[in-house]
C-alpha cells in the first residue's frame, strides 16, 4: 500500500504540465513530458520553465517551504486543505492618473465679460492638480470622474471640479460649477443711447478628458511599504525586467523563480533516490542556510537608513523584532510596514517625519556599483549585510549570474549576495545530470562537471557511461551509438558517418575521413593528406590542371 502511494505521488508530480506546448521549440515538441530525474522534457530536452505550464501554485508552495520556520513566516500562509505553507504573492495593480488631456479653448480676454456666467480658464493645466505618484491599493483602481456640465459643490464649501481641480463658482454664488473648457456666447449691449449690440464670438469647445487613468498590474511588487515608493522602485528596474503581467518581464520572473530557487535544493522529496544519510545531510544544509544566509531585501530611503544606523550606533541591527529588521514586531499602519513583514520603520517620502534631507544619506554608495545613493530614491537593504550596505534596485543581483534576485530573495555569504542556486553551488557540488546538489561522499568528475555515479549517463538513452566511449555534445555526454545516430557527420567521399574516434578532415561544411581512399583528388585520385588542395563544390582538386579538366567535363 505504501509503495502504491509513493508511485501515485510520483505519477501525479509528472502529470503537472503534461502535454504543454514548448515556447522555444514550438511545433517541434510533441508536448511537455517530464524526464523521471533530469528535470527536463523528454521530447525536446527543454526545461519546464520553457513550456506553457502554469506553475504559480507550485512556485508559491516552493517559496512557502523556503520561508517555513524562518523569521519571514509572515510572508506565507497555511493552505486550509493540507497545511502546506504557501507564499503570498504580492500582485499589485497601480492606477496612475495620466497627465490630463484637457484641451478647453480659452476665451480671449477681450471677450470675457466680468459678472457673466462664463468660466475662463487661462491655462488648461491650471485647472488640474500637478501630476503626483498615486498611492495604489492592491487590486483596486482609482478613477477621476469626469466633471458634469453643472454640478453642485459640497456642503463644506469645497468645490468639485474636473480632474482633481478646484471647482469654479459662478458670480451668482449659487455654488454651481461650470463645465471645464466650456464657454458661452453673450450679446452685450453697449451703454449709451442707440448703442449697437456686440456679439461675442463662440470658440469651438473641446470636451475635457479628465478620467484618464492608466492601470498597470505587476505580478510582484515589494510588500508592506507605501505603494508610491513601491512604484518608484519598479520604475528604477530595467524596463525588460519589470514583472508587468503579460510582458517579457513577467516571463523573466517566472524563469528566474524556477532557476534561482530550485525546489530540489530544499525538499528531499523532490530529489531522486536519496539515501537516509543523504536526506539527513540535506536537512542539515537547509537548516543552515535558513539560519545563516536566507533573507529578503527591504526597501528604504538612504536618508532614513542613515538615521537608523545612527540610532544603532552603526554597530548593526538593534532591537530586531519578528521580521528581523528595525521596527519589526510593531503593528503596521497604512503606508508603514506591519508586523508580518520585515520593516525599516516608517518609510515615506523625503521630508516626512523622521526624515532628514541633510542627513547622512550622502555617505551611502551602492555596494555593487559604488555610485552614490540619491536622496528620495528607494534603495534595497539586506538585513544580513548590516546597516552600512545599500543597493540600487537594479544592482540587487546575484554575484555569480548577475541576474536580479527574484522577489528580492537573497542568500548572504562572505560579504556577497547569491541567488539560491549559486549559493548551493558554493556549498556543495551539483550534479550536471539531475541538477541536484550532491550529498553523497562518492561522486565522479568528468568534463569539468560533477556527477552522481548513477547519473553519468548518455543524454539520449540514459545508459551508464562508466568505462564506455562517449562524446560531449553541447556539454552533454552521449554514448557512441546515439552519437552515430544523431550527431555524426558523413564523409563527403564515401557517404558513411565518421566515427567519433576516427580522424577526419573538415573544410567548411564538408568532412572527409582522414584516409587516402577518401581524402583524394576528385580528378586524378591523388592522396591529398599533407598536400595543398583546392575545393570546388564539395570536390577536392590537387592542381589547376585537374580543375580545368573537371570544369571542361
Amino acid at each position: 500500500m505504501e509503495i502504491e502511494k509513493e508511485v501515485k505521488k510520483i505519477t501525479l508530480g509528472h502529470e503537472i504540465g503534461a502535454g504543454a506546448a514548448c515556447l522555444k521549440c514550438k511545433d517541434k515538441c510533441e508536448g511537455f513530458d517530464l524526464h523521471f530525474w533530469r528535470k527536463i522534457c523528454r521530447n525536446c530536452k527543454c526545461g519546464v520553465e520553457d513550456h506553457d505550464v502554469q506553475l504559480e501554485t507550485e512556485e508559491n508552495k516552493k517559496v512557502g517551504r523556503l520561508f517555513e520556520d524562518t523569521k519571514y513566516t509572515g510572508l506565507i500562509a497555511k493552505l486550509k486543505r493540507d497545511g502546506i505553507p504557501s507564499y503570498k504573492g504580492n500582485q499589485v495593480t497601480f492606477s496612475i492618473p495620466a497627465a490630463s488631456i484637457s484641451t478647453a479653448t480659452p476665451v480671449p480676454a477681450s471677450s470675457f465679460v466680468p459678472g457673466s456666467s462664463q468660466t475662463y480658464t487661462p491655462n488648461a493645466q491650471s485647472a488640474h492638480a500637478p501630476p503626483v505618484a498615486a498611492t495604489a491599493v492592491p487590486g483596486a483602481s482609482i478613477h477621476s470622474p469626469a466633471a458634469p456640465a453643472t454640478g453642485r459643490t459640497a456642503a463644506s464649501g469645497t468645490g468639485h471640479g474636473a480632474a482633481l481641480g478646484t471647482g469654479h463658482s459662478d458670480a451668482s454664488g449659487t455654488g454651481r460649477t461650470a463645465a471645464l473648457g466650456t464657454s458661452h456666447s453673450a450679446s452685450i449691449p453697449s451703454k449709451g443711447p442707440g448703442a449697437a449690440t456686440t456679439a461675442v464670438p463662440t470658440p469651438t469647445a473641446v470636451p475635457a478628458k479628465t478620467d484618464v487613468v492608466k492601470s498597470v498590474t505587476y505580478e510582484w511588487a515589494p510588500p508592506g511599504i507605501n505603494q508610491g515608493l513601491a512604484l518608484l522602485y519598479m520604475e528604477l528596474l530595467p524596463p525588460e525586467r519589470r514583472p508587468i503581467a503579460g510582458s517579457a518581464g513577467a516571463d523573466y520572473r517566472k524563469k528566474q523563480m524556477a532557476k534561482q530557487l530550485p525546489d530540489h535544493d530544499q525538499d528531499p522529496e523532490r530529489c531522486h533516490e536519496l539515501s537516509p544519510n543523504e536526506v539527513k545531510q540535506m536537512q542539515q544544509y537547509v537548516r543552515k542556510y535558513k539560519d545563516e544566509a536566507l533573507g529578503i531585501g527591504d526597501i528604504t530611503l538612504p536618508e532614513e537608513m542613515g538615521l537608523q544606523a545612527g540610532l544603532a550606533g552603526e554597530s548593526g541591527p538593534q532591537g530586531v523584532g519578528a521580521g528581523g529588521k528595525p521596527g519589526a514586531g510593531t503593528t503596521g499602519t497604512p503606508g508603514d510596514k506591519g508586523d508580518a513583514v520585515a520593516t525599516m520603520g516608517k518609510v515615506g517620502t523625503p521630508g516626512a517625519d523622521g526624515t532628514s534631507l541633510s542627513g547622512p544619506a550622502g555617505n551611502y554608495s551602492c555596494h555593487r556599483c559604488q555610485l552614490p545613493m540619491k536622496k528620495g530614491e528607494p534603495a534595497v537593504y539586506a538585513e544580513r549585510a548590516g546597516y552600512d550596505k545599500l543597493w540600487h534596485p537594479a544592482c540587487f543581483v546575484c554575484c555569480n549570474c548577475s541576474e536580479l534576485l527574484v522577489d528580492m530573495i537573497y542568500f548572504w555569504k562572505k560579504d556577497k549576495l547569491y541567488c539560491g542556486r549559486h549559493y548551493g553551488d558554493s556549498e556543495k557540488p551539483r550534479c550536471a545530470g539531475c541538477d541536484e546538489l550532491i550529498f553523497s561522499n562518492e561522486y565522479t568528475q568528468a568534463e569539468g562537471h560533477d556527477w552522481h555515479l548513477k547519473h553519468f549517463c548518455c543524454f539520449h538513452c540514459d545508459c551508464v557511461l562508466a568505462g564506455e566511449t562517449y562524446v560531449m555534445e553541447k556539454d552533454k555526454p552521449v554514448c557512441k551509438p546515439c552519437y552515430m545516430k544523431n550527431h555524426a557527420v558523413c564523409c563527403a567521399a564515401c557517404q558513411n558517418p565518421i566515427e567519433p574516434e576516427a580522424q577526419r578532415v573538415s573544410y567548411g561544411e564538408h568532412h572527409w575521413h582522414a584516409e587516402p581512399q577518401c581524402f583524394q583528388c576528385s580528378c586524378c585520385s591523388k592522396c591529398l593528406m599533407g598536400q595543398r588542395f583546392m575545393a570546388l563544390q564539395g570536390m577536392l582538386l590537387c592542381s589547376v590542371e585537374c580543375k580545368k579538366k573537371i570544369m571542361a567535363s
